[in-house]
């Protein structure tokens, strides 16, 4: 698990340096690659080292899965420096092979009776969903695009399902076991979960097929983050000691709620046909909230929070 932290320290670091290179031509491109990347480099290493794993009982696939991220995602970073085709997809398919063996680590742990409660189905969902934004991530970099999206659809489900997809039900998972001592908040976090894991898939069919489908996954998965924050906020944030988490989980929570609130009008604006706002303002403002305040700021208070291993 130190393996992985140390992975997101790295990856910070070269992440904060690519900030004085151009990554794309357009503005919107480059923006949205450098929240990718910092999913790839940061976030992803960050959410694996807190899914809960017995040393004792982990899997060989789980161990190989910290071993291959930071290899994956230097191939990731490689790849971008590269013109979209055949080399830079062969680059970024290190990340999909990394992804792939969480999946696997993910399906070992559906096996286990004990892990099948809502709070651990979220980790589950986290591992299962990181290689379907994997698969996107290869087809950017090949410059392939399927039914003739275009390639910011095609980096924008990447990303959905990089942060959707993984960091969020990570978060809701680590959550869900603050909340096991208090037995009547179960059923809204039950109901959270299950609009956080059931929203994920219908957005990004939303950003693929029908906009009518994405208002309505937008909605569910909103829901779902929304009330994630009222109990993170009200609940587990007065129980915390450490004063920097309480801050962290604080500003993860209230992050959630202009960026949800933008993405329900960015989905709705697409539904109905009616300019509200576009790609390139919602990268800045939805994008940047859900990668630095939800996602990192809520890993961050988890991890000083979570008991490191003595490995």
């Amino acid at each position: 698990m130190r393996w992985a932290r140390r992975s997101a320290l790295i990856g910070a670091l070269v992440w904060l340096l690519l900030q004085l290179t151009r990554l794309a031509d357009s503005y919107e491109t480059d923006l949205i690659e450098r929240i990718l990347l910092f999913g790839v480099l940061v976030i992803v290493p960050l959410g694996l080292a807190l899914i809960p794993t017995s040393s004792r009982q982990a899997p060989f696939i789980y161990w190989l899965a910290l071993l291959l991220q930071p290899f994956g995602a230097a191939a990731v970073l490689a790849s971008t420096f590269l013109e979209p085709g055949m080399g830079a997809a062969f680059l970024a398919s290190l990340w999909l092979i990394f992804a792939v063996t969480t999946a696997l680590f993910g399906l070992w742990r559906l096996r286990r009776p004990e892990l099948r409660v809502a709070e651990e189905l979220s980790f589950d969902a986290a591992l299962l969903y990181l290689p379907v934004g994997a698969v996107w991530l290869v087809m950017s970099r090949l410059g392939f695009q399927p039914l003739g999206f275009g390639e910011t659809i095609v980096l924008l489900t990447a990303v959905h399902f990089h942060f959707a997809g993984f960091a969020a039900p990570v978060l809701a998972g680590l959550a869900g076991r603050r909340l096991l001592d208090t037995p009547s908040l179960q059923s809204i976090f039950r109901f959270a979960v299950l609009g956080i894991i059931g929203g994920t898939p219908l957005v990004a069919a939303g950003i693929t097929f029908s906009p009518l489908v994405g208002l309505v996954g937008t909605l569910v998965i909103s829901i779902g983050l929304l009330l994630l924050a009222v109990l993170v906020s009200f609940k587990i944030v007065p129980a915390v000691r450490s004063a920097v988490a309480q801050v962290f989980l604080l500003i993860s929570s209230l992050s959630t709620v202009p960026a949800m609130l933008l993405a329900c009008v960015y989905a709705y604006s697409l539904a109905t046909q009616t300019l509200i706002v576009d790609i390139p303002q919602m990268a800045t403002t939805h994008g940047i909230l859900n990668a630095f305040g939800f996602a990192l700021c809520g890993l961050l208070a988890w991890s000083i929070l979570h008991n490191p291993d003595p490995r």
